[in-house]
């Protein structure tokens, strides 16, 4: 069975859409269509119904579903061990949480590159919650998130250790709303904690999409914002802006590279830990 029809119908079964799964595999909407008929024509059974609504999977896709969910990790599996045992590393899916794209990763990844030059390493940024849900769905191998981790359902290593401050506008000091990425930002509940304790669970909170967008209206006075010392010393603007260190137990968040308990690390993964252990020890 040809694995790209695989991957393509558990796409669709996922998004329940035609049009967000050729999104999602960056391809044309044909293109999906396509594959999905020759995989109803290979099993002789249809596997989804279309509709108004969306693509809803068939009593057959379901059990085509539950086959492809335990056969495409194993392949994936597989494959890696095998590019790896040839000399080609295989390629590293990593996720990161924004700030730590901007203020930890060039370097990191540069020395990557160097060591697994043939090694097709992308990379995808979101808040934790965000980047949790992709590890346990298999969409990327490992990732940078922020502590606590469930060690029922993941591997960790240390990777860096924030020191979370409070942002203002050095021409407009009053603090205003909170400027932060949606629910599921680490940083974002602490600040939210942070504000409880201190009698401000009022305070508003206004939701970006970018760290850049966030530091940019905090620049411009319209908010304040709560964020890893080390992103936000990267910022164009930073002499524009207030630093103040927040107080404990809110002060220090952990980072770790984190993955799923299943999943076995290709060469490229485990150079990326050597790496990031190397790099903690040289920052202790």
């Amino acid at each position: 069975m040809d694995i790209l029809l695989l991957r393509t119908f558990l796409s669709v079964a996922e998004t329940e859409s035609f049009s967000a799964s050729a999104q999602e595999m960056h391809c044309v909407q044909s293109n999906i269509t396509s594959r999905i008929r020759r995989l109803e024509a290979h099993l002789g059974q249809p596997v989804f119904e279309r509709g108004r609504g969306g693509a809803r999977i068939t009593e057959f896709g379901q059990l085509l579903r539950q086959h492809a969910e335990d056969l495409l990790p194993r392949f994936d599996a597989a494959e890696r061990d095998l590019l790896d045992a040839a000399g080609i590393s295989a390629p590293l899916r990593l996720g990161a949480m924004e700030t730590t794209a901007a203020a930890r990763l060039p370097s990191i990844l540069k020395a990557l590159k160097q060591l697994c030059p043939t090694a097709p390493i992308s990379l995808r940024t979101g808040p934790t919650g965000e980047l949790l849900s992709l590890l346990w769905n298999r969409k990327i191998d490992t990732a940078f998130v922020a502590s606590p981790i469930d060690e029922n359902r993941f591997h960790s290593v240390p990777a860096f250790r924030e020191h979370l401050v409070l942002a203002r506008s050095a021409a407009n000091n009053q603090t205003g709303p909170l400027l932060a990425f949606r629910s599921g930002c680490s940083y974002r509940a602490t600040a939210e904690s942070w504000l409880r304790s201190d009698g401000k669970s009022d305070t508003e909170i206004i939701e970006m999409g970018t760290f850049e967008g966030i530091l940019g209206c905090v620049e411009a006075g319209m908010g304040f914002a709560i964020a890893p010392e080390s992103a936000i010393r990267t910022y164009h603007g930073v002499g524009s802006l207030n630093l103040t260190a927040l107080p404990a137990p809110y002060a220090s968040v952990e980072t770790h590279l984190t993955w799923r308990i299943d999943h076995k690390p290709s060469h490229a993964h485990q150079a990326l830990c050597h790496l990031v252990g190397e790099n903690l020890a040289e920052s202790s």
